[in-house]
């Protein structure tokens, strides 16, 4: 007789043996990394440098509620990156296009930030 699996416990043992079948495959280390995502269930976004401190934050919930970009430096610098806002334009603005974060302008006020 066959045990009939519900469609979760399906799921989690065909990742179970694709990360099996990549690893014996001797894939590289970047391919290892989406293994070890897709084993967890969660798709892992790579950034570098000032956007990953930034990402990092967002996954941190730091970005749940809407945040100026005086209170992400200050966050970045309580962290010990010390870096003024026209630097953290770049990053915003590409997690922004990545749809990882959004912003918003209340009336003539400035940019809030917030998690999608």
């Amino acid at each position: 007789m066959i045990k009939k699996l519900n469609p979760e416990e399906l799921i989690k043992q065909i990742e179970s043996l694709l990360v099996e079948l990549r690893n014996s495959l001797s894939q590289t280390s970047r391919t290892s990394t989406l293994n070890a995502a897709i084993s967890t269930g969660k798709e892992k976004k790579e950034f570098s440098g000032l956007t990953a401190k930034v990402y990092e934050l967002v996954e941190e919930g730091f970005f749940d509620e809407q945040k100026t970009i005086a209170d992400l430096q200050r966050k970045l610098k309580d962290r010990g990156a010390n870096k003024p806002t026209t630097s953290l334009m770049a990053p915003l603005k590409l997690l922004i296009d990545k749809k990882v974060l959004d912003r918003s302008k209340p009336g003539k006020g400035i940019y809030n930030y917030f998690k999608r």
